[in-house]
């Protein structure tokens, strides 16, 4: 009874019948005998990824000199846009479950507005210098210029893993897509972390010659903690700002944490199977967060 029930998730499919010639996916000879029909094994994908993202910016510390640790930065929003190429390999391991790693590259930038900002002059004595310099600060904050801004440039190597868990009936199926990811910063110090849960449902259309197309629509969550840190002068402050900072605190130092604003976006795409062989996905995201993604895959 557990083995038919597990057998009924059996996946949204590839065009033909063959016969199990590989241990994976277990099951899959009990799965083809009930007239399921199963791709192949493994295969190995190349994909491209273009996001534009509002994020929340949780904190942003500044050390290098006692002013600068008595700052208070008000920027909560930016915006995050940028691509990743990336590299998988997959596995089904039984006929509704697949998994698979990830290596590839991101690179992006984010973009904050600073709103304002304070200084907090009360830690310093009355005949300490520094009083004076973060009294004025807090003077001249509340009137920074509209395009006082702060700039991340960011790109790194990128590596995961996920599964897949597919089940149809008919030609209608199912799926929920999981993976989890770390991209290491390499111009600056951090990483970024994502975990990415992604429901679709869809129908299928086969054709002569082993062709099949799957249109699909669905919903992506999306949960990105990015910790950044390094030389103030990386922040792409405007040049008076830069100035100061070079008199004031020439090995000044930033710590930023950054969280996705909005962590859910409708998709939908196709994938469209040229043969047992070979197949591409299309996939476009809408809402706050916008995706575009592509995807050749070869199976074997």
């Amino acid at each position: 009874m557990k083995t038919q029930a597990l057998l009924l998730m059996s996946l949204f499919v590839a065009p033909q019948t063959f016969g199990q010639d590989s241990f994976f996916p277990i099951w899959g000879d009990e799965a083809e005998k009930r007239g399921y029909t199963l791709p192949k094994p493994y295969g190995f994908s190349l994909s491209y990824m273009d996001m534009s993202n509002p994020i929340t910016v949780n904190s942003i510390n500044l050390t290098g000199h006692p002013v600068l640790e008595a700052l208070d930065v008000d920027a909560k929003q930016a915006d995050f846009s940028g691509s990743n190429i990336t590299l998988r390999g997959d596995v089904w391991i039984f006929p509704f479950l697949n998994v698979y790693g990830i290596l590839g590259y991101t690179q992006g930038t984010s973009k904050a507005k600073i709103n304002s900002v304070s200084c907090d002059s009360s830690g310093f004595g009355i005949l300490d210098s520094n009083r004076y310099l973060c009294s004025l600060i807090d003077r001249l904050g509340d009137n920074l210029p509209d395009n006082t801004m702060f700039e991340l440039d960011m790109d790194g190597g990128t590596y995961g893993v996920g599964t897949t868990l597919a089940g149809g009936v008919g030609n209608w199926f199912a799926l929920v897509d999981m993976n989890y990811t770390y991209t290491s910063i390499s111009a600056i110090d951090g990483n970024i972390k994502t975990f990415v849960a992604a429901p679709r449902v869809g129908h299928r259309w086969e054709y002569d010659g082993g062709r099949e197309l799957r249109v699909f629509v669905g919903a992506m969550y999306q949960d990105v903690q990015q910790y950044l840190s390094g030389d103030l002068k990386s922040l792409g402050l405007p040049s008076a700002l830069d100035k100061i900072i070079d008199e004031l605190a020439p090995d000044g130092k930033f710590e930023v944490s950054q969280s996705s604003d909005e962590k859910w976006n409708g998709v939908v795409g196709f994938q469209y199977a040229f043969n047992r062989d070979w197949e591409v996905l299309a996939e476009a995201g809408f809402g706050p967060r916008e995706t575009l993604f592509f995807a050749a895959s070869r199976r074997f």
